[in-house]
């Protein structure tokens, strides 16, 4: 039973950067329903699942010597599969959202942020139960870096049949933040702090893309 209250102690820390995210987008952006967020919360919950099942699929290798495990590990194993499991989940959710409101590159840049925090939610509070120091750490590092990667997942599913050498660059880049950020995180030698750096500058790079984004579209509605 303790571990219960554990697990839900760990969930509701690790939901402080969805809290702070929905906030934002109330303000923000209020065409982000309270349902739609929801929704892409989940979205997020299960793309982790799926993570999950295609890792089982690709075991961790143990270091051999020289860097391929490494590189493996982190940018295979982990970054390629989580933010391909993003992917596979957005692209049909816009195709669904579609039929019902019109979409564009601000809305689905949101939702993918958002998909990215719910991801880091669970993840952050599963790594919690092993070490409940873990989830405040991953609460200024892996949700910024989720967020991040999950903005770039949502502009790349937004372009992934009209534009799939943009939606290509962009997922392409998300798996590189993603590596990078990785490395930092199991190099002992590397100091903790460039883990942070790297989640929050592609935070605020991916926050600008999404501003950017914005005028694009008021600039696009102004001129029609």
């Amino acid at each position: 039973m303790n571990e219960v209250w554990i697990l839900l102690l760990l969930i509701i820390a690790a939901a402080l950067p969805v809290i702070f995210a929905f906030c934002y987008f109330r303000l923000k952006k209020p065409q982000l329903t309270l349902s739609l967020f929801l929704v892409s919360l989940a979205a997020g919950i299960i793309s982790l699942l799926i993570a999950a099942l295609l890792q089982t699929l690709f075991p961790y290798m143990r270091g051999q010597g020289g860097p391929f495990p490494v590189f493996y590990n982190v940018f295979f194993r982990i970054a390629l599969i989580e933010e391909l499991s993003r992917i596979v989940i957005l692209v049909p959710f816009f195709r669904a959202v579609k039929r019902r409101r019109t979409i564009d590159l601000p809305l689905c840049a949101a939702v993918g942020l958002t998909a990215g925090l719910g991801f880091a939610m669970l993840e952050s509070a599963f790594y919690g139960l092993a070490d409940a120091n873990i989830t405040l750490l991953r609460a200024f590092t892996a949700a910024p870096l989720h967020g991040a990667c999950g903005i770039r997942a949502g502009a790349a599913a937004f372009f992934f049949s009209r534009f799939p050498f943009r939606a290509l660059f962009l997922f392409t880049f998300a798996v590189l933040i993603h590596g990078a950020y990785n490395m930092m995180i199991v190099n002992p030698a590397l100091p903790s702090v460039l883990a942070l750096l790297i989640a929050f500058t592609a935070l605020f790079s991916s926050l600008s893309l999404l501003k950017n984004a914005d005028k694009e579209l008021h600039t696009h509605k102004k001129s029609t």
